[in-house]
C-alpha cells in the first residue's frame, strides 16, 4: 500500500516532465521551422542601377551616388546601363521603351521590371554568359498585332549561356520567337536555362523555341494562349524543341511541365523534333490542333543514330472536335527512314485525351505511335476521340495496360480501340486489362505482312473490360 502512494506521485511527475518536454521540443522545433522560412525567402536585392523614363528621353543613375550615367534615347539608356556594371542589378522603371536593335547581356547581371514594358523586334541577347535573370518585363513586337514572321530571332535569344532565369514576364504580339535557345556555331552549348511563370499572349509563331545543343532546359509553369489565330503562318507552337543534325549533338534533358497552351488552330501545342531524355509532364493543352507531337526530323535529312527516353505523362488534352482541322491528342514518331532509327524507351501514362482527332483517317488516334521500341502505354484515359483510341504502328516491344478508351466517334473508318499495324518483322506486343466501353467495329484491329503470325501479340478478350461489344471473333480482329 505504501509502495502505491509513492508510485503514483512519481508517475504524475514523470507525465507532466514528459509534456513540458514535448511542449518545449515543439517550441523549439517550430521556431526552427520558422527560421527556415525566412532564410529561404528570397531578398530583393538594392539595384546598382536605374533606368527611367524622362518624357520622350531615359535616365541611368547610379543608385548609391544618385549619379546620372547617362540620358538619350530608350536603347542607349538600357545599353549604357548594362555596360555600366560587370555584375549586380538593373531596374527599369515604369514606363514603355522603344528598343531599336538588340542589348547584349553579360554575365552575373539581373534585370528587374517594374512595370516596364519594352517594345521591339529584338530586345535582349543573352550570348556566351552566366548567372542572368531577367524579370518582371512586359516584352511586346512594335505593331499592335504580329505580323507575318521572317527570318529566326526573339524578343529574347540566349546563346551559349548557363544557368539563366526568364521569370514572370509577359511576351505578346511577336512573330517569331518569345525566348530562343539558338546555337549559332558547333561551339555554342545552352544549359540550365529555366523559362517559368511568364505568360506569352497573341503571337505569330512560337513562344518558347529550344535549338541544338542544349541540355538541363526547364519550361515550367508559364502560360501560351492564343498562337497564330490570324493564321498568317502555316506552323506555330507554344513550345518546341528544333530539328538537328549530324554536325550538332542532340538536346538532352529537355522539361517541359505544368504548362497551359491554349487556342493554337494551325499546329502544335508542345512539339519536338529531336531530342533525349524528353519529359512533357502535367501540362494542360486546350484546343490546339495538334496538342503534343514527339518526332526525330532532321534539317539534313540523315537519322545516324536512334533517339531515346521520353516520358509523357499526366497532361490533360481537350480539343475541338468542331475545329475545321484537329490532329491526333499525342504523336510519338521514330526516324523517317524507316524501323533502322525508332523511338527507344517511350512512357505515355496517366493522360486524359478528348475530342481529338476529326480530319487525319490513316494515321489517326488519340495516341499514335509510330516506329517506336520499348513502349509503355498505361493508365490513360482517352474519350470521344475520332477514329481510334491507340494506333500502334510498326511499333515492337509495347505493354498496353489498363487504359480506359470510350465514346470512339466514327469519322471515316471504322471505330478501333486498338489498331495495330504496318507490322513487317518479329514484334511482341502485350495489350492487357484495358476499359473498353464502345459499341465500336471491332477492339483491336491487326494489319500485318502475310509472312508474320500474331503468335506474338499477347490479346484475350478477359483482358479487356468490355460494355456494349460482342464476344466474337469479329469484334477482336479486322
Amino acid at each position: 500500500m505504501e509502495r502505491s502512494k509513492i508510485g503514483l506521485p512519481i508517475l504524475i511527475l514523470l507525465v507532466v516532465i514528459a509534456l513540458y518536454f514535448a511542449y518545449t521540443y515543439g517550441i523549439v522545433e517550430e521556431k526552427e521551422e520558422e527560421e527556415e522560412k525566412v532564410q529561404i525567402e528570397e531578398v530583393e536585392p538594392v539595384p546598382d542601377i536605374i533606368v527611367a523614363k524622362k518624357g520622350a528621353q531615359a535616365q541611368v543613375i547610379e543608385n548609391s551616388t544618385q549619379r546620372v550615367l547617362y540620358e538619350g534615347d530608350d536603347t542607349s539608356a538600357i545599353r549604357a546601363a548594362v555596360r555600366a556594371i560587370d555584375q549586380g542589378t538593373i531596374l527599369v522603371n515604369e514606363g514603355t521603351y522603344t528598343i531599336t536593335s538588340p542589348i547584349v547581356v553579360g554575365s552575373n547581371i539581373r534585370l528587374v521590371g517594374d512595370n516596364s514594358i519594352l517594345k521591339g523586334h529584338r530586345i535582349f541577347r543573352i550570348y556566351d554568359a552566366e548567372n542572368v535573370r531577367v524579370t518582371g518585363f512586359k516584352f511586346a513586337g512594335p505593331d499592335e498585332e504580329y505580323i507575318r514572321h521572317t527570318g529566326s530571332y526573339g524578343l529574347l535569344q540566349i546563346a551559349n549561356t548557363k544557368n539563366c532565369l526568364i521569370e514572370d514576364n509577359t511576351f505578346t504580339a511577336f512573330s517569331n520567337y518569345g525566348v530562343y535557345l539558338s546555337t549559332r556555331s558547333t561551339s555554342d552549348y545552352n544549359q540550365e536555362i529555366t523559362v517559368r511563370d511568364n505568360q506569352f499572349l497573341d503571337f505569330g509563331y512560337c513562344g518558347v523555341m529550344i535549338g541544338k545543343q542544349a541540355s538541363s532546359i526547364f519550361v515550367e509553369d508559364n502560360i501560351f494562349k492564343n498562337i497564330n489565330t490570324l493564321k498568317l503562318n502555316t506552323n506555330s507552337y507554344g513550345t518546341a524543341v528544333a530539328k538537328g543534325n549530324n554536325a550538332y549533338k542532340y538536346s538532352e534533358y529537355i522539361y517541359i511541365r505544368n504548362n497551359t497552351v491554349e487556342n493554337n488552330p494551325m499546329w502544335e501545342g508542345i512539339d519536338s523534333h529531336g531530342s533525349n531524355h524528353l519529359y512533357i509532364e502535367n501540362n494542360r493543352i486546350i484546343d490546339c490542333r495538334i496538342p503534343i507531337s514527339v518526332s526525330h526530323i532532321t534539317e539534313d535529312n540523315i537519322y545516324a543514330e536512334s533517339l531515346h527516353d521520353v516520358s509523357i505523362t499526366g497532361n490533360y488534352i481537350d480539343g475541338n472536335l468542331d475545329a475545321a482541322k484537329q490532329d491526333s491528342g499525342i504523336y510519338v514518331i521514330g526516324g523517317r527512314n524507316g524501323a533502322s532509327t525508332p523511338y527507344i524507351n517511350i512512357t505515355l501514362k496517366d493522360n486524359t485525351i478528348t475530342e481529338v482527332n476529326n480530319w487525319l483517317f490513316g494515321d489517326d488516334g488519340a495516341i499514335v505511335l509510330q516506329n517506336v521500341d520499348e513502349v509503355l502505354v498505361y493508365n490513360n484515359t482517352i474519350s470521344k476521340v475520332g477514329g481510334t483510341g491507340i494506333n500502334l504502328e510498326n511499333a515492337n516491344n509495347v505493354l498496353v495496360q489498363k487504359n480506359d478508351i470510350k465514346d470512339l466517334v466514327t469519322i471515316s473508318e471504322p471505330r478501333s480501340a486498338i489498331s495495330v499495324s504496318h507490322v513487317t518483322k518479329d514484334y511482341a506486343i502485350e495489350i492487357e486489362d484495358n476499359a473498353v466501353d464502345l459499341s465500336a467495329e471491332c477492339v483491336i484491329h491487326f494489319d500485318a505482312s502475310p509472312d508474320i503470325s500474331e503468335k506474338e501479340l499477347c490479346i484475350d478478350l478477359s483482358d479487356f473490360s468490355l460494355s456494349d461489344v460482342g464476344e466474337s471473333s469479329e469484334n477482336i480482329f479486322i
